[in-house]
């Protein structure tokens, strides 16, 4: 038995059952071409773009923020030559000092801390200094400044514990020399190493 036309229906049938000729809306078609778009350009940032943070750099990110609760609770840290020893050897402060480094050295020192091409900032990783002397000395350099401001000073900007968690972590740089800038300043001694069981 032969159903009544109805334009809206499609030809087949099965078993007396018709369906109707129900199409896809257009908004559902502009949204799947957009995230093909979307997709190609997603696809060009992250995995064709540098600077793009990779899987492990949004992971250190996400650690760095723990380590940060850890580092609130640690209380106020002296600046001086045995707690900044110590802080160069412990392995998670020196993480949250190399993020608190990225986001607020690097831009003049370089990602490497081997200083860039057109700026004024040094090689932090060999062993010719300008205004460093002894280890304590980077503290009061990131704190007050250097070079009539070339180099700022950040001891409105940083908290006291960043500070020296940062002067720690720019200790290390020496461990991994890295061609850069010039050697500027003059060579000084190695830092000292901290006393067994410090």
């Amino acid at each position: 038995m032969s159903a009544v036309h109805d334009p809206r229906l499609l030809d087949h049938e099965y078993d007396g059952i018709r369906e109707y000729d129900n199409p896809t809306p257009g908004w559902w078609h502009a949204i799947f071409a957009g995230s093909i778009v979307f997709a190609f350009f997603y696809l060009l940032y992250w995995h064709g773009n540098p600077d793009a943070p990779s899987i492990q750099q949004s992971w250190k990110t996400a650690q760095v923020m723990e380590f940060q609760k850890i580092f609130g609770a640690m209380g106020e840290l002296t600046p001086d030559e045995p707690t900044i020893l110590k802080m160069m050897d412990d392995r998670r402060m020196m993480e949250v000092a190399a993020g608190i480094f990225a986001s607020n050295c690097a831009a003049c020192h370089g990602k490497d801390a081997a200083g860039m091409d057109g700026s004024v900032c040094p090689n932090l990783t060999d062993d010719s200094w300008k205004n460093v002397k002894v280890l304590t000395d980077i503290y009061k350099v990131i704190s007050k400044g250097a070079n009539n401001g070339a180099m700022p000073a950040w001891e409105n900007r940083l908290q006291s514990n960043e500070r020296v968690i940062l002067a720690a972590y720019i200790a290390t740089l020496r461990d991994h020399p890295r061609a850069g800038r010039a050697p500027e300043g003059n060579v000084i001694p190695p830092w000292p190493r901290p006393a067994p069981g410090k």
